[in-house]
């Protein structure tokens, strides 16, 4: 064990604290009976005697329920199909969800990334903040951490990681991972603490701006509209769509009540109608697929100061190929994507 450890609090309090097994047994196998790998899967009974105020909204918390992956599933199947779909989301969706030792002294388990897999951080020494490159990139590689930092070639990385040199808990907070106890919150945009571009940005705010686009845009616009940059697509590859040439992020409209905006960047999911049947063994699993859109409201990890959109009134607004339009939609994808189509070029504003 690593003397380091021992000195710390964790170190001190033994391992049969969190991991039980039987301490005083000499042989091995014995003193390893009842071991518990991964104590911080019941996050209340190993960590909650020291962290209750951590634990107690942690347990509510998306990371730990996996709650917006299921409220997507359910969505999608209606209540009727979802007893069919449920095994599915637990065997393979709700596996995803994180523990308190996932972020602070383990590699997750079911990682994007093959070199994250599994295993210590370093050692058991326990990290107070999570390590970026392993703990979020570990989880999220497969398209947040690879736009933010740049690891699509010929995709430019975040600004606030190429210029801010910010890590993801600059933005998302140890309030927003915890949870806020509140049980309501079925997707991301309904938490209450997520970040907002103006909580660090509130020269910006719409009539407050020295930036005439702030201004005359008003609310009407997400930041990311302007500010999001170029991505990779996973419709080409995982929609089955033909064209090579549609890009990862079109404006649209954005059906999130919880967001004060009627325009913003779209990205389409790789959903398809049958991606679960063969697992279920029921024909139209999602039978509510044509009820909900694929092309949904994006929250790049992107940012730039200056876009090919942003660049001037003329650049977005004579430019109808940055807007999902009608000729962009798959007729074989869900029917729900009509209501997300923006009809361009619009008008330049003239005051």
């Amino acid at each position: 064990m690593d003397p380091k450890f021992l000195r710390t609090t964790h170190g001190q309090i033994g391992c049969t604290t969190c991991h039980a097994g039987n301490a005083a047994a000499a042989d091995p196998r014995a003193a390893h009976l009842g071991i518990i790998a991964r104590p911080s899967d019941n996050p209340e009974k190993a960590c909650g005697t020291c962290h209750a105020d951590v634990t107690a909204t942690f347990t509510k918390s998306l990371h730990f329920t996996a709650r917006g992956l299921e409220h997507g599933l359910r969505t999608l199947t209606g209540s009727v199909r979802w007893t069919a779909a449920k095994p599915a989301f637990q065997k393979s969706c709700q596996s995803c969800h994180a523990t308190c030792g996932d972020c602070h002294v383990s590699k997750p388990p079911f990682s994007t990334n093959p070199v994250v897999l599994g295993g210590l951080q370093n050692g058991h020494l326990f990290a107070k903040t999570p390590p970026m490159n392993i703990t979020c990139a570990g989880c999220h590689g497969g398209r947040v951490a690879a736009e933010y930092t740049g690891q699509y070639e010929g995709f430019p990385a975040d600004v606030h990681f190429t210029k801010g040199k910010m890590a993801c808990t600059d933005c998302h907070s140890a309030a927003q991972m915890h949870g806020s106890g509140s049980t309501t919150a079925a997707t991301r945009f309904a938490v209450t603490t997520r970040p907002k571009c103006l909580d660090c940005h509130p020269a910006a705010a719409p009539g407050k701006s020295r930036s005439r686009p702030h201004n005359v845009h008003g609310g009407a616009l997400s930041c990311q509209t302007c500010h999001g940059g170029i991505g990779k697509s996973c419709v080409n590859c995982h929609a089955g769509s033909g064209s090579t040439s549609l890009p990862a992020l079109k404006i649209g409209l954005n059906l999130r009540p919880e967001l004060p905006f009627r325009y913003t960047l779209l990205r389409h999911v790789p959903t398809t109608r049958d991606m679960i049947d063969r697992v279920t063994g029921l024909e139209n699993t999602l039978a509510n697929f044509d009820r909900v859109p694929t092309w949904k409201t994006a929250t790049p990890h992107n940012i730039q100061r200056v876009t090919a959109r942003g660049q001037s009134c003329a650049a977005c607004h004579n430019n109808p190929n940055l807007f999902l339009r009608l000729r962009d939609l798959d007729p074989n994808d869900s029917q729900a994507n009509g209501r997300v189509v923006t009809a361009p070029p619009l008008p330049i504003p003239t005051r």
